[in-house]
């Protein structure tokens, strides 16, 4: 999956992105969400510099991943300006990290969720570290993939700690997973 993003033309992602992004900020669970939580895209991923530009804007609450390596926990901290951003483990840029800061998801919370890949029922094939599996496994939120629609599979494995999730959004189309 990761050759086949590769391999995929810079203007090419540079307009799924766009699109994808612009479908998300007209979803209805992105415009009755208060509490966002999303992620700074890594090259390989879909953008998401547009969608946390508009969460900012909104004056919802942004809240960005914070991995510890040594425990393979995952919390969300809230955000407040994107040149707060810091490089944090993995190398992926991260939120300040404080008490103050630390956010408690709720059913309505939404979450931009990551993937390389999503199949025909809503499961998604993530980077291998489990982080966000477990994380959705102990948290109930509203869950929105995005994805580069040439990396739709027909049926992904998937264990005790995988959800389904909401729905995924590619440069083609939204699809809704339950309903």
């Amino acid at each position: 999956m990761m050759q086949q993003r590769r391999a995929m033309s810079l203007a090419f992602r540079k307009e799924a992105d766009r699109l994808i992004a612009e479908a998300v900020l007209r979803h209805p669970a992105f415009k009755a969400g208060k509490q966002v939580f999303c992620y700074v895209s890594m090259p390989h991923e879909v953008g998401t510099r547009a969608i946390l530009e508009a969460v900012l804007a909104d004056g919802k609450t942004l809240g960005l991943p914070v991995c510890t390596p040594e425990t393979s926990e995952m919390q969300f901290y809230r955000l407040d300006a994107l040149s707060e951003l810091r490089a944090g483990a993995y190398r992926i840029p991260a939120p300040p990290v404080s008490a103050d800061r630390l956010l408690v998801p709720s059913a309505e919370t939404l979450m931009i969720v990551p993937m390389l890949a999503f199949d025909d029922s809503g499961y998604r094939l993530g980077a291998g570290g489990g982080y966000y599996d477990r994380y959705l496994a102990a948290h109930q939120v509203q869950t929105i993939g995005i994805c580069y629609a040439d990396c739709r599979m027909t049926q992904l494995p998937h264990d005790n700690y995988d959800r389904k999730l909401m729905c995924c959004v590619t440069e083609q189309k939204t699809e809704d997973f339950y309903g």
